[in-house]
């Protein structure tokens, strides 16, 4: 079976002066499938849109020249409706071709992405294993894929139907590693805040969280059930990307990374006895409050120098409407004891939350001011589906399906998602800017910019400050 797997763009013009701080990342989700049908025998082509910088005909011409059996899309919420106009081109040059797609949106919307034509197929959770019992089953010839768990599909009679969920693979370790060699590895960064060396590139030490954050999207998506991997087989993966690819820079994307110390420990005295900390450094998201000093200081030990964490507000009351189950004070402790293992803080704000006032966006930013950290992202709050507060708002008052919106630097007040009742969407969106004007242009935060850490690039400065102008 020939497979091809898209890495979509999204409608960039809907970003506006905050597009030029977007950079491509790695799609480790695609990657771990595109390794996962490699090793299952097929032959496998990626193509990645917006790193490639590929105009829809481009991809569609890509496609056409390798004439798939199977194409497929990873898609999240901002790019679906690029990747329904992709589906309907490559349809109408290769009427053959089947299509699917895959990711929390294709998840949560299966039944109206195949009644609409959008794909044949949508996997639901873990995709590796049910796309490979796709392929096997497209190539001899079944109609009937009501055996493949985990997926959605259409019957001959033009029913939606999906299949039982798939059992959650808890033996991550045995998944084939993601197939960075089909991608353009070479022009993947993080962001802005969360490169420090390139080449760069992603891994996961495990999947799923225990906690259950609102504005999470994992929460109905199977990632509600944390697993792990072997810390040593992490590291084994970890020496593969450096000598495969040449890497600097990892990056893991779990939503929590480490989450114990009894996985941390032994994976970073292992970093330390191959001499790989030497070789190549990385970063993590956590929760502050799992961050104690000592933690901090295996991490530092073991290769890790930056560390971005949810903080999302300065408010405990904001911080409980969300169910976050932390508070400001535990914030303050988590950070202090990053910085004093000397790990650099990246500090993850939303604003706008539910019940939030301008006085409390405010506190927010004042917060992260003071907490004194080395980067903040002031990010305004969406409903993403697959998140409780999608479903609760969904039913309420939002009934917004323009998909291309659901960004969370939106410099339209108009075509803005969600804003909290009585806050005037055209002040949520200035107080953005100004959150960033508030934390960056301080003379202590320039100077450490441009002398101490020296890791955002001129030219990504002036691209920041001239989305803080407003």
């Amino acid at each position: 079976m020939r497979v091809l797997l898209i890495n979509p763009s999204m409608n960039m013009q809907k970003l506006g002066r905050f597009a030029a701080l977007l950079e491509p990342m790695p799609p480790t989700g695609i990657a771990y499938i595109a390794g996962a049908l490699e090793a299952h025998g097929c032959m496998v082509r990626a193509i990645d849109m917006f790193a490639e910088k590929l105009s829809g005909q481009e991809v569609v011409d890509k496609v056409a020249r390798f004439k798939p059996d199977l194409v497929g899309m990873t898609v999240l919420t901002p790019s679906a409706p690029i990747c329904s106009e992709l589906s309907q081109a490559i349809r109408a040059r290769l009427p053959g071709v089947k299509i699917i797609w895959g990711a929390i949106h294709a998840d949560v919307f299966a039944h109206d992405i195949i009644r609409d034509g959008d794909a044949d197929f949508c996997a639901h959770q873990d995709g590796e294993d049910t796309v490979c019992e796709l392929v096997d089953a497209l190539a001899a010839g079944e109609k009937d894929f009501s055996a493949i768990d985990g997926l959605s599909w259409m019957s001959t009679d033009g029913q939606v139907i999906k299949n039982k969920d798939r059992t959650l693979n808890r033996d991550l370790d045995r998944l084939a590693y993601p197939a960075w060699h089909l991608f353009p590895y070479h022009r993947y960064g993080l962001l802005p805040f969360a490169d420090f060396a390139k080449p760069v590139l992603t891994m996961t030490g495990s999947r799923g969280c225990p906690y259950r954050c609102d504005y999470c999207s994992l929460i109905n998506t199977g990632g509600k059930v944390y697993r792990k991997r072997d810390p040593i087989k992490i590291v084994d993966e970890y020496e593969y990307l450096i000598d495969r690819y040449g890497v600097k820079q990892i990056g893991f994307v779990d939503p929590i990374f480490p989450l114990v110390k009894k996985d941390l420990k032994p994976f970073c005295e292992e970093l330390v006895r191959r001499g790989l900390d030497q070789k190549c450094q990385w970063l993590s998201e956590t929760r502050a409050d799992r961050l104690d000093k000592e933690t901090c200081e295996i991490m530092y030990a073991g290769g890790c120098r930056r560390v971005l964490m949810g903080i999302e507000s300065g408010s405990d009351l904001l911080l409980g409407n969300v169910n976050k189950n932390i508070t400001t004070a535990k914030v303050r402790e988590g950070v202090a004891n990053a910085k004093a293992a000397g790990i650099q803080t990246v500090g993850l704000f939303m604003i706008g939350m539910p019940g939030e006032t301008p006085e409390m966006t405010k506190e927010t930013v004042e917060f992260a001011v003071d907490l004194d950290v080395d980067f903040a992202k002031f990010a305004i709050t969406v409903p993403f589906p697959g998140s409780k507060l999608f479903s609760d708002r969904w039913q309420k008052d939002l009934f917004r399906d323009d998909w291309e919106n659901y960004t969370t630097f939106n410099p339209d007040p108009d075509r803005l998602i969600y804003h909290p009742q009585g806050y005037d969407p055209e002040h949520l969106v200035k107080m953005q800017s100004w959150a960033l004007r508030r934390f960056y242009m301080r003379p202590k935060q320039i100077r450490r910019q441009m002398v101490e850490l020296r890791t955002i690039s001129p030219k990504m400065l002036l691209y920041g400050l001239y989305g803080m102008a407003i």
